[in-house]
Protein backbone atom coordinates (compact mmCIF):
# COMPACT_ATOMS: atom_id res chain seq x y z
CA UNK A 1 0.00 0.00 0.00
CA UNK A 2 1.59 3.28 -0.98
CA UNK A 3 1.87 5.87 1.92
CA UNK A 4 -0.74 8.45 2.03
CA UNK A 5 1.93 11.01 3.56
CA UNK A 6 5.39 10.99 2.62
CA UNK A 7 6.38 12.48 5.42
CA UNK A 8 5.93 9.96 8.74
CA UNK A 9 4.66 11.06 11.81
CA UNK A 10 7.48 10.69 13.93
CA UNK A 11 9.34 13.34 11.58
CA UNK A 12 5.82 15.41 11.84
CA UNK A 13 5.63 15.14 15.86
CA UNK A 14 9.19 15.62 17.32
CA UNK A 15 12.06 17.08 16.01
CA UNK A 16 15.02 14.26 15.27
CA UNK A 17 18.12 14.52 14.01
CA UNK A 18 16.89 13.46 10.30
CA UNK A 19 15.64 16.50 8.74
CA UNK A 20 13.31 14.54 6.87
CA UNK A 21 11.98 11.25 6.23
CA UNK A 22 10.19 10.26 2.95
CA UNK A 23 9.24 6.55 1.95
CA UNK A 24 7.17 5.66 -0.87
CA UNK A 25 4.92 2.31 0.95
CA UNK A 26 3.25 1.52 4.10
CA UNK A 27 5.32 -1.56 5.50
CA UNK A 28 2.54 -4.20 4.87
CA UNK A 29 1.01 -6.19 2.06
CA UNK A 30 3.16 -6.55 -0.80
CA UNK A 31 5.37 -3.88 0.11
CA UNK A 32 6.48 -5.91 3.27
CA UNK A 33 6.87 -8.98 1.14
CA UNK A 34 9.51 -6.91 -1.28
CA UNK A 35 11.07 -5.41 1.38
CA UNK A 36 11.68 -8.71 2.81
CA UNK A 37 12.52 -10.66 -0.40
CA UNK A 38 15.24 -7.97 -0.29
CA UNK A 39 16.45 -8.32 2.70
CA UNK A 40 16.48 -12.00 3.57
CA UNK A 41 16.38 -13.54 0.31
CA UNK A 42 18.59 -11.63 -1.36
CA UNK A 43 16.14 -10.82 -4.69
CA UNK A 44 18.30 -7.97 -5.91
CA UNK A 45 16.15 -6.96 -8.37
CA UNK A 46 13.63 -5.66 -6.34
CA UNK A 47 15.71 -2.66 -5.17
CA UNK A 48 15.47 -1.13 -8.78
CA UNK A 49 12.07 -2.08 -8.60
CA UNK A 50 10.88 -0.42 -5.43
CA UNK A 51 13.46 2.75 -6.23
CA UNK A 52 10.82 3.10 -9.72
CA UNK A 53 8.29 2.63 -8.07
CA UNK A 54 8.86 5.73 -5.48
CA UNK A 55 7.61 8.96 -6.56
CA UNK A 56 9.54 10.32 -3.03
CA UNK A 57 13.14 10.22 -4.05
CA UNK A 58 13.28 13.83 -4.64
CA UNK A 59 16.44 14.72 -2.16
CA UNK A 60 16.98 18.38 -1.71
CA UNK A 61 19.39 20.70 -3.91
CA UNK A 62 21.54 20.60 -0.24
CA UNK A 63 22.46 16.70 -0.51
CA UNK A 64 25.55 15.77 -2.17
CA UNK A 65 25.77 12.07 -1.21
CA UNK A 66 23.92 9.07 -0.67
CA UNK A 67 24.92 6.83 2.18
CA UNK A 68 23.10 3.64 2.89
CA UNK A 69 22.56 2.12 6.90
CA UNK A 70 25.37 -0.28 7.50
CA UNK A 71 24.63 -3.83 8.71
CA UNK A 72 27.22 -5.71 10.71
CA UNK A 73 29.61 -7.88 8.84
CA UNK A 74 28.61 -10.97 10.24
CA UNK A 75 24.51 -10.07 9.32
CA UNK A 76 26.01 -8.90 5.66
CA UNK A 77 27.90 -12.28 5.63
CA UNK A 78 24.79 -14.32 6.37
CA UNK A 79 22.56 -12.48 4.03
CA UNK A 80 24.78 -12.25 0.74
CA UNK A 81 24.35 -7.96 0.73
CA UNK A 82 23.38 -5.03 2.75
CA UNK A 83 20.00 -4.78 1.60
CA UNK A 84 20.10 -0.73 2.39
CA UNK A 85 23.17 -0.52 -0.01
CA UNK A 86 21.38 -2.39 -2.89
CA UNK A 87 18.51 0.74 -2.68
CA UNK A 88 21.28 3.45 -1.99
CA UNK A 89 23.05 2.36 -5.48
CA UNK A 90 19.58 2.26 -7.22
CA UNK A 91 18.74 6.04 -5.93
CA UNK A 92 22.01 6.87 -7.02
CA UNK A 93 21.42 5.55 -11.01
CA UNK A 94 18.21 7.74 -10.49
CA UNK A 95 19.55 10.75 -9.02
CA UNK A 96 22.82 10.59 -10.76
CA UNK A 97 24.13 11.55 -6.69
CA UNK A 98 27.06 9.38 -5.61
CA UNK A 99 26.84 6.82 -3.06
CA UNK A 100 29.21 6.08 -0.24
CA UNK A 101 29.19 2.95 1.61
CA UNK A 102 32.37 3.68 3.54
CA UNK A 103 31.16 6.75 5.25
CA UNK A 104 29.14 5.25 8.11
CA UNK A 105 30.41 1.96 9.06
CA UNK A 106 28.40 -0.21 11.93
CA UNK A 107 30.58 -1.14 15.35
CA UNK A 108 31.51 -4.45 15.89
CA UNK A 109 30.81 -7.71 14.15
CA UNK A 110 27.21 -8.53 15.00
CA UNK A 111 25.20 -5.46 16.03
CA UNK A 112 22.57 -4.97 18.13
CA UNK A 113 19.80 -7.03 18.28
CA UNK A 114 16.56 -4.79 17.95
CA UNK A 115 14.14 -7.60 18.02
CA UNK A 116 14.65 -7.79 21.80
CA UNK A 117 13.36 -4.15 21.84
CA UNK A 118 10.01 -3.60 23.54
CA UNK A 119 9.59 -0.02 22.70
CA UNK A 120 10.56 3.12 20.91
CA UNK A 121 12.93 3.69 24.02
CA UNK A 122 14.23 0.23 23.84
CA UNK A 123 14.99 0.93 20.34
CA UNK A 124 16.82 4.11 20.81
CA UNK A 125 19.26 2.49 23.77
CA UNK A 126 19.83 -0.59 21.81
CA UNK A 127 21.20 1.69 18.76
CA UNK A 128 22.80 4.83 20.27
CA UNK A 129 26.51 4.74 19.64
CA UNK A 130 26.15 1.79 16.68
CA UNK A 131 27.70 3.72 14.33
CA UNK A 132 31.00 5.31 13.23
CA UNK A 133 30.92 7.81 10.84
CA UNK A 134 34.58 9.11 8.60
CA UNK A 135 34.69 12.85 8.74
CA UNK A 136 36.66 13.16 5.45
CA UNK A 137 33.89 11.74 3.29
CA UNK A 138 31.07 13.46 4.97
CA UNK A 139 32.24 17.06 6.43
CA UNK A 140 30.76 19.33 4.59
CA UNK A 141 28.24 17.51 2.40
CA UNK A 142 24.57 16.73 2.99
CA UNK A 143 23.72 12.96 2.96
CA UNK A 144 20.62 11.02 2.00
CA UNK A 145 20.52 8.26 4.45
CA UNK A 146 18.93 5.37 2.32
CA UNK A 147 17.59 2.30 4.48
CA UNK A 148 14.79 -0.34 3.28
CA UNK A 149 12.22 -0.08 6.63
CA UNK A 150 11.73 2.50 9.10
CA UNK A 151 9.85 1.71 12.06
CA UNK A 152 10.75 3.82 15.22
CA UNK A 153 13.42 6.19 12.94
CA UNK A 154 15.61 5.29 16.37
CA UNK A 155 18.74 3.60 13.72
CA UNK A 156 17.91 6.30 11.68
CA UNK A 157 18.13 9.18 14.09
CA UNK A 158 21.58 7.55 15.62
CA UNK A 159 22.93 7.20 11.84
CA UNK A 160 21.99 10.71 11.72
CA UNK A 161 23.62 12.04 14.72
CA UNK A 162 26.95 10.37 13.91
CA UNK A 163 26.91 12.04 10.62
CA UNK A 164 26.40 15.45 11.60
CA UNK A 165 28.57 15.03 14.58
CA UNK A 166 31.27 13.92 12.02
CA UNK A 167 31.01 17.15 9.71
CA UNK A 168 27.59 16.39 7.84
CA UNK A 169 25.83 19.51 7.08
CA UNK A 170 22.34 18.23 6.72
CA UNK A 171 20.69 14.64 6.73
CA UNK A 172 17.44 13.32 5.32
CA UNK A 173 16.99 9.86 5.07
CA UNK A 174 14.60 7.98 2.15
CA UNK A 175 13.18 4.39 2.66
CA UNK A 176 11.14 2.00 0.67
CA UNK A 177 8.50 1.82 3.46
CA UNK A 178 7.85 3.16 6.72
CA UNK A 179 5.77 1.59 9.58
CA UNK A 180 2.31 3.42 9.71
Amino acid sequence: MRSAEPVCRECLSKPLAVRELRSEFVYDGPARAAVLALKHRSVTGLAGILVGMSSEIRPAPDIDLIVPIPIPLLRKRRRGGNQAERLARAVSERTGLPVDARALRRRGWWGPRQAQAQSRADRRRIVAGAFVADQGRVDGRGVLLVDDVSTTMATLSEAARTLLAAGATVVDAWTAARAD
